[in-house]
């Protein structure tokens, strides 16, 4: 039994140690070189494997403009039409992008482009019956797209102060019979609040803590209050867009204040924790 397993190893010894073997397996160590190598080059080709480019900043440019700088480096765009229309941009600018500036990108990637409206929608005005407030229909206003602004304000002894009595457009009175009936207006477009004042010497105090500055400053407009110091904390970067966390002096209800009398405003860029 040994003899015959030491006969067997002899010969597989002679076998792979033939130079018939030696050829043939040197033959397939070269072929199988070669596949591989063909292989790896082609990953890399179809795949871009370790090879990426940065993607640029399209934001504030024109289609024209960043479609000649995707040419230059090998990307896709596809322009997305904006929902809003903002008057105070030009149609057809660059709004945002996906991805984001500087991201690594393969070539050919698809950049998606968010740009400006041409032409404003048409929206159809907030109903005035039980919002006669005038900072709340200012936020009514502000979610269609439309801007506001007090236009005039007059006494009435009757009713609290900031009551819309009636609107106007371009200097046409808009009531709220005629809001009812459905009034509509491009995007953008201002809206005077004509609104109700006590003639007293003294208001109410608002509360203006976690509000953000645009809605602080027409508030205090409509109270007849004047914007005292402003204090931005270190985050502040858009004071139109920071928050209020402080107020001085402090709200209270049933706090009045001289008509006139400044109000200083502590700002934080983000909406406080502690707000709703």
């Amino acid at each position: 039994m040994i003899s015959k397993i030491k006969s067997i190893a002899k010969g597989f010894w002679y076998f792979i140690s033939s130079k018939v073997f030696l050829v043939n397996l040197g033959i397939l160590v070269v072929v199988l070189s070669i596949l591989f190598f063909m292989l790896n080059m082609w990953m890399k080709s179809y795949t871009k494997h370790g090879s990426s480019l940065d993607v640029p900043n399209f934001v504030g440019m024109d289609v024209d403009a960043a479609m000649r700088v995707s040419k230059e480096d090998k990307l896709n765009l596809l322009v997305i039409d904006s929902s809003t229309y903002n008057p105070k941009v030009e149609g057809g600018v660059i709004l945002e992008q996906s991805p984001i500036p500087d991201s690594k990108v393969k070539e050919q990637r698809t950049v998606y482009l968010t740009i400006s409206k041409y032409i404003p929608n048409d929206v159809v005005l907030p109903e005035l019956v039980g919002n006669y407030d005038a900072t709340n229909y200012a936020r009514k206003l502000q979610r269609k797209g439309l801007r506001s602004q007090i236009g005039k304000k007059i006494f009435d002894a009757n009713q609290q102060p900031n009551t819309i009595l009636y609107i106007a457009i371009d200097g046409k009175k808009i009531t709220d019979d005629d809001i009812s009936k459905g009034v509509s207006a491009s995007e953008g477009t201002m809206v005077d609040l004509i609104v109700t004042e006590r003639g007293l010497s003294l208001t109410d105090l608002p509360e203006l803590n976690c509000l953000s500055y645009s809605e602080a400053k027409f508030i205090m407009s409509s109270y007849n209050l004047n914007i005292g110091s402003i204090i931005n904390d270190e985050t502040v970067k858009d004071q139109a867009n920071a928050y209020i966390w402080k107020q001085r002096p402090a709200y209270s209800a049933g706090t009045t204040i001289a008509i006139g009398a400044p109000v200083d405003l502590f700002l934080t860029q983000f909406k406080p924790t502690t707000c709703n």
